[in-house]
């Protein structure tokens, strides 16, 4: 396996010259993580997780059909990597920037075919890359922007790489870059006021997210790690080591994701709504960051209208996931939506339609197969507080497709065959310039 990876660096190098994603690092990790996820102690633990999974939707008696179980056995597979990653990428005494948390075909690169490592309402603008750390060390971490860098940008520090809890953290508005793109972030326990992250003894990683409004234009940052002071790790990490630290993910991962996010977070709200959002440090959300979580059963005559305004955040986006928390192919179906990709309402608003069939509304996501699903809009670039954002509204309505002309604004922006086809032939190109590149 170390010879693949060594053989496999000369391509990473030509790689990043296009793609600042296209690491030898990754590559090496991507290579290790394939390599472990083989172990077959991780069966009994995806099995648990699925039982968990199920129990959660039976709860709330959730039809669970052939389709459904077929989405939930794709997301334990990636629950099970995105486990595998997160342990690969866990020595704090040699730290690596790692792009973890990606789509099932994200990338053919380095000659490898890499599995998608999603593990909960996966956002299909968002670049996430990670840092492991320990809080008794220093660390740079250096960067280079590209033009304006991306609609969101965030470096967090936090407790739990399966659950998050921020410690610290720097948004985009308040990174000074120079000139020229670059940039340095410390980390340490030190106070600094600029550019600075400062940790304690319970930090465990930096979970970076690089949003893109645009995706053929924006670009994620160059970024890369160095920890200071040339610290030894107390046990040498091993295969097994990784393997065991991988499996404690997976158990956490199971009752975080299985539990928190889909039975406490999503289904205990009343099918087909949205409740205004709330803001929260756990579970994956930033605490610049306000969500609301839902869950839609509709028919093939139904459309799901939702309305909402974007308030005061910076960002926002609007994907549609399966009841596995996982969009299903972003690349080849719009099943989201962000500020940048929207057409708005003539009062600011956004209104957006959901349904098998298309209705000709630009702001349409396709429910891809899906009848029954799951949805975590986000707003982001908010003001740090806690409880509800009160300033940002959410509506939504269940009506007949051949009704739904009636309850659309007037203003709504509708489309010709011609002109869909080439909305969905611009997010492809958007796509797969930052994911396959």
């Amino acid at each position: 396996m170390r010879l693949l990876a060594l053989a496999l660096l000369a391509g990473a190098t030509l790689a990043q010259a296009r793609n600042p994603l296209a690491t030898a690092d990754q590559c090496e990790l991507d290579v290790l993580s394939m390599e472990l996820s083989k172990d077959p102690g991780f069966e009994p633990l995806k099995k648990h997780a699925l039982n968990q999974y199920i129990k959660s939707l039976k709860k709330y008696n959730v039809d669970i059909t052939d389709a459904v179980m077929k989405d939930l056995h794709l997301a334990m597979d990636e629950l099970v990597f995105s486990s595998v990653q997160k342990a690969a990428n866990g020595d704090p005494t040699k730290p690596k920037v790692y792009w973890t948390d990606t789509a099932a075909r994200r990338h053919d690169w380095f000659n490898l075919s890499v599995p998608g490592g999603r593990y909960s309402y996966d956002n299909p603008d968002s670049i996430y890359r990670t840092v492991p750390i320990d809080g008794k060390y220093k660390y740079k971490l250096k960067g280079r922007r590209f033009g304006n860098g991306t609609a969101d940008t965030s470096f967090s520090l936090i407790k739990n790489v399966n659950s998050q809890n921020t410690i610290s953290t720097i948004l985009k508005k308040d990174l000074k870059v120079k000139s020229d793109g670059t940039y340095e972030i410390t980390i340490s326990s030190e106070d600094i006021k600029e550019n600075h992250l400062k940790s304690d003894w319970t930090a465990k990683q930096i979970f970076i997210r690089h949003n893109l409004g645009d995706w053929n234009k924006e670009t994620p940052d160059e970024l890369e790690v160095e920890v200071l002071g040339n610290p030894k790790p107390w046990v040498p990490r091993t295969n097994r080591s990784i393997i065991n630290d991988a499996k404690n993910n997976l158990k956490q991962s199971s009752f975080f994701y299985g539990f928190g996010a889909l039975d406490f977070k999503t289904l205990s709200i009343p099918l087909n709504e949205l409740k205004s959002p709330s803001q929260s440090q756990s579970l994956g959300t930033l605490t610049s960051q306000a969500q609301s979580f839902g869950h839609y059963n509709i028919k093939d005559d139904e459309a799901y209208v939702i309305t909402f305004n974007g308030g005061k955040s910076s960002y926002w986006v609007l994907p549609v996931s399966t009841m596995g928390l996982l969009t299903n192919d972003p690349e080849h179906n719009i099943v989201s939506f962000n500020s940048a990709q929207s057409a708005p309402n003539n009062n600011g608003t956004y209104t957006f339609v959901l349904s098998a069939k298309d209705p000709h509304v630009y702001n349409w996501i396709s429910i891809a197969g899906m009848p029954q699903g799951t949805l975590m809009l986000r707003w982001q670039g908010l003001p740090l507080s806690d409880g509800t954002v009160k300033d940002i509204k959410v509506h939504t309505q269940v009506v007949k497709y051949n009704k739904l002309h009636e309850i659309l604004p007037k203003d709504t922006r509708y489309v010709s065959a011609k002109e869909r086809k080439q909305q969905i032939h611009e997010r492809q190109q958007g796509y797969q310039r930052i994911h396959y590149q």
